[in-house]
């Protein structure tokens, strides 16, 4: 029987009475007890006009409708900016835990190498679970998919090493700040590898991300060589990452390569580069390291961060990813730099790290200064595509009628 959406209507006017307050106790009952029919296969849902319900013509709902009738949720675009909200929340949070705990795990296990390689690790059994549970369909990569990945997963995992080296050798804000400046060697390596010019705007706005990480470097407390240049190695990683996944747009990825599985992928043969690497790097020490550190610290409790700071990596990597998907890229980049922000607070102030007035100000010059520098870029995105748009539309516009030839 198909559901009638008059049996049952919500009314949404005002449902208040002179001297008393009525609340429509339906309002929250049915869209309750038809959530429970959807998940027992009761009820199903479905796109209406808000104009049904007594709401906005030009809106559209999304109701659950049963047997009984259709009872409104909410419109779609409330829905919608729920969801990213709920995605930039999700993506802050697990941004901040994931520092937090990485520094937390750092500080009881002196292995930076070893522990990138874990994190990738658990991102890699996190991610397979979901494949061969069918939670998520799987990719099929062919032979030229990875050799199309290869570089790129490289230099995902360099940029992953370098930062978890930065953050072990010094403060986690810090490491912060001097990431602020990948901009930098975004355009400088767009520049060098695809010949491209930036605009006046751009590259104006990378003269106070420079001057903000040297004003912040020289007046940190807790600086050290090892932390800046690790920070550096991964902005130069990442930068190297984006140029190439840009340059490899036309090549072969394989199949269901979703934005979630293309991350998925590239976390897995991140961590095939990782693991040898942590080897090479410290597997010399590690044994004693390991004696050393657990004559303090039990060994679940370096165990459990390993874990939860490989999960939080992951997930605050996919959850961008899908905020990315759902927003225009400058307010993805927008909020990226106050994501930035929240992470230095919360370091600051979790960890104790002393500011001093000058490296505060440096901090703050730099993160305005990428924050600018987004602004930028969005508008050559824009100015770019709008010519784009014009020149298709001129190739598309049908030919000109020819002058009538003189008789």
């Amino acid at each position: 029987v198909a559901p009638s959406r008059t049996h049952g209507r919500i009314a949404m006017s005002d449902a208040r009475a002179p001297g008393s307050l009525k609340i429509d106790i339906s309002r929250v009952v049915e869209p309750a007890r038809k959530a429970l029919g959807l998940i027992r296969g009761e009820a199903e849902s479905q796109r209406v006009s808000c104009s049904e319900f007594g709401g906005d013509e030009s809106e559209e709902c999304l109701a659950l409708c049963d047997s009984d009738g259709c009872s409104v949720v909410a419109s779609t675009t409330a829905l919608r900016t729920l969801k990213i909200g709920i995605y930039f929340a999700l993506w802050f949070g697990l941004s901040t835990g994931y520092n937090i705990a990485n520094k937390v795990r750092l500080n009881a296990l002196a292995l930076p190498w070893a522990h990138s390689a874990a994190s990738l690790a658990v991102g890699s059994a996190f991610v397979s679970l979901l494949w061969l549970t069918g939670l998520r369909k799987p990719p099929k990569l062919s032979t030229a998919a990875v050799l199309t990945l290869a570089p790129i997963s490289f230099c995902h995992s360099i940029g992953h090493i370098g930062a978890v080296v930065s953050a072990g050798a010094g403060a986690v804000s810090f490491t912060q700040i001097v990431k602020a400046a990948e901009p930098v060697f975004t355009c400088g390596l767009s520049a060098l590898l695809l010949g491209q010019t930036v605009s006046a705007p751009v590259a104006i706005s990378l003269l106070p991300i420079v001057f903000g990480v040297a004003l912040a470097s020289v007046s940190e407390l807790s600086f050290t060589w090892v932390s800046f240049f690790g920070a550096m190695l991964s902005n130069l990683a990442f930068a190297a990452r984006n140029i190439l996944s840009r340059a490899s747009m036309d090549k072969p990825k394989g199949e269901n390569m979703t934005p979630e599985n293309l991350f998925g992928v590239l976390t897995v043969m991140s961590f095939l580069y990782a693991l040898p690497l942590a080897l090479v790097m410290e597997g010399p020490k590690a044994l004693a390291t390991w004696a050393a550190a657990t004559k303090t610290v039990a060994p679940a409790y370096i165990l459990k961060y390993t874990v939860t700071t490989g999960l939080y990596f992951y997930l605050y990597n996919e959850v961008a990813m899908l905020a990315l998907n759902n927003v225009h890229p400058v307010t993805h980049a927008v909020a990226n730099t106050i994501k930035r922000v929240v992470i230095l607070l919360a370091c600051v102030f979790i960890f104790r790290t002393p500011l001093t007035p000058l490296c505060a100000t440096g901090s703050a010059i730099a993160i305005i200064g990428s924050y600018f520098y987004s602004m930028a870029k969005g508008k050559d995105k824009a100015a770019k595509a709008a010519v784009e748009e014009s020149e298709a539309a001129a190739e598309a516009a049908p030919p000109a009628p020819s002058p009538p030839s003189a008789q």
